[in-house]
């Protein structure tokens, strides 16, 4: 049986002998064959309409599919060339019977065998539980994935089959079961393809049964654990509904991170991502309650093929050929040493209101992650296109120095709240999950009140090739006799809507400190130029009393293109820095001109 570590060598040694398991065509008879032996091979895929079993030899687990060539419209023959394979793990409401009758031709883009297989019974593929609450109560089954994994390197292992085509897709549980696939490493996938996914467990206990939570996030948890060790591939796309209520977006992109993290480590392309809206999906009324019905949407269709099979560099040649990314300036550290982790919390805390307030009052800011969703940022960041535009010179000159540029500066009122995306999703939908913080933030001791209001938005970036840092400073002088700690009379809001890294220009900030703290040092000291707010995910929301000191970093000309950022016309290249804020204050704005200190209500 199997060792401690779960060895699936031990199948394939097997394997080489004359009784290898059993794969049939649906008949109480069953043929053996040794997958090495050509003589022996049949063309499995010949007989779409039988069910083929498997079984196999170390754990006895038997593995029942359908298999069949699929020819794009118009296409007789499939030719000599080797065929491309695809791994087709479908959800919990589909026989594989169902998925072969689908017209998979009139898409196709090339002649590939599709290879379903069918769900174990009484499984949720690789959890041990397919009741409604299986994937939450269920237990991770390692050894059925290996079983898998052997009878899938027996299956490619045919004189027909090109290997360097290899590609596995699945959507909702047949997704899950793609990426526990994908991350066991057992089988060389170049091409994977999920729709609807969702993990193992849940990153939070949100519409879990208290009598079900047990154990759920810490089975998340291993689950992206899993992903996260992935050996990368040449292609993966990611399909998921934007208002999906059974698989929501932003637990599915958790996963969706932990696959792209891992890819761009791996100097692989990053994942690509397709978001749908609710009319894009394969039923659009009142049936479809959950907004879960998008296989054919994702799947079925021609550009999907196309960039499935597309050939493309191999995975080790890609790693060969790309350019190392260069190392750092002798004046600007490897690594910030501003330990980001203790300055942050996320909404899917509990609690966290109360976390991020004590952060906050210690330091003068704090980090909140969760704030913002994949789709939001999306859309603030096509806003951003839009007007930069608009306010990016050809020589690069900025108007706020050289490559640095303020919308807000730019903008006719001072401000861009009258932008939709803006308005939408920073200020209402944002704003309204960060309230809670907020009141605790203005909340004044004297007269027992939480009074404040956003009065300005705006936002900067900075091209590539700004070689100067911007020094330390505060936002905003303030009169001494409202110059107290708490509540500050000043509040900044970064939203984060893409992710800050070492390399696309981080904020510099330095917890705690103000400009009275180095009003007398002539030089800055060199811990706070390390002192840099990164890494960040996209989706955060950096909340920071204005007077605490701070600056943005600068930008080499020499960055690497695994990471994408937006690039306006006029800009050289790659990539900039990127931040959107809210102003929020105790005051009304009129004191900002005449200096009076009206309250307000």
């Amino acid at each position: 049986m199997l060792d401690a570590h779960g060895s699936w060598i031990k199948r394939l040694l097997l394997n080489e002998g004359n009784q290898p398991g059993a794969c049939g065509a649906g008949t109480a008879q069953e043929r053996s064959r040794s997958p090495r032996d050509e003589a022996n091979i049949a063309d499995f895929w010949s007989s779409p309409k039988d069910l083929q079993s498997w079984q196999d030899e170390v754990t006895k687990h038997r593995i029942n599919f359908q298999a069949q060539l699929v020819l794009p419209n118009g296409q007789r023959s499939p030719g000599d060339a080797p065929l491309a394979v695809a791994f087709y793990f479908s959800g919990l409401g589909h026989e594989a019977r169902d998925i072969l009758k689908m017209d998979w031709g009139s898409f196709a883009s090339c002649p590939f065998i599709l290879i379903v297989p069918q769900r174990p019974s009484g499984r949720w593929w690789f959890i041990d539980d397919d009741a409604a609450w299986g994937w939450v109560e269920g237990e991770f089954c390692q050894e059925l994935v290996e079983a898998f994994a052997a009878w899938m390197n027996m299956m490619i292992d045919h004189p027909r089959v090109d290997k360097r085509r290899l590609g596995l897709f699945g959507f909702s549980a047949g997704a899950y079961a793609v990426l526990e696939m994908f991350a066991s490493g057992l089988v060389p996938i170049s091409r994977l393809a999920v729709g609807g996914l969702h993990g193992h467990g849940q990153p939070n206990v949100k519409h879990i049964p208290q009598k079900r939570s047990a154990g759920v996030v810490e089975k998340f948890e291993k689950f992206l654990q899993r992903v996260e060790g992935h050996a990368g591939a040449e292609h993966i796309e990611v399909v998921h509904g934007k208002t999906d209520k059974q698989c929501p977006w932003l637990d599915a992109k958790k996963i969706v991170d932990a696959l792209t993290k891992k890819q761009l480590q791996l100097g692989c392309p990053k994942v690509k991502l397709r978001l749908l809206d609710a009319h894009e999906q394969d039923t659009f009324s009142k049936r479809n309650k959950t907004h879960h019905d998008y296989m054919k949407a994702a799947f079925m269709r021609k550009e999907f093929f196309k960039g499935f099979f597309a050939d493309k560099v191999p995975h080790g040649e890609a790693n060969m050929a790309s350019p190392k990314r260069p190392l750092p300036s002798a004046s600007m550290p490897s690594a910030s040493t501003l330990e980001v982790a203790k300055f942050t919390v996320s909404t899917s805390m509990d609690g966290w209101e109360e976390q991020g307030f004590q952060i906050f009052r210690k330091s003068g800011f704090v980090i909140i992650e969760d704030v913002l969703d994949h789709v939001q940022c999306s859309e603030v960041l096509e806003d951003c296109r839009q007007m930069a535009k608009e306010i990016v010179a050809p020589q690069g000159a900025g108007n706020r120095g050289k490559g640095r540029y303020s919308f807000g500066v730019a903008s006719s009122t001072g401000s861009i709240l009258h932008r939709e995306a803006i308005a939408k999703h920073l200020l209402n939908e944002g704003g309204r999950l960060l309230q809670p913080l907020l009141s605790q933030i203005f909340f004044d001791e004297s007269d027992r009140l939480s009074s404040f209001s956003c009065y300005s938005g705006g936002g900067d970036f900075v091209l590539p090739g700004v070689e100067e840092y911007q020094h330390l400073h505060a936002d905003m002088q303030v009169k001494k006799d409202l110059d107290k700690q708490m509540p500050p009379p000043f509040l900044a809001i970064n939203f984060v809507v893409q992710d800050l890294t070492e390399l696309n220009g981080p904020m510099r900030i330095v917890p705690g400190k103000r400009e009275r703290d180095w009003r007398n040092q002539k030089k800055e000291p060199d811990r706070w130029r390390c002192s840099r707010l990164c890494p960040v995910p996209a989706g955060s929301a950096l909340v920071r009393d204005v007077r605490i000191l701070h600056g943005m970093c600068r930008r080499g000309s020499e960055q690497p293109t695994a990471l994408t950022c937006f690039r306006p016309e006029g800009a050289s290249h790659k990539m900039f820095s990127l931040h959107f804020i809210l102003m929020f204050s105790r005051f009304v704005r009129s004191w900002l001109l005449s200096q009076e200190t009206t309250p307000r209500t």
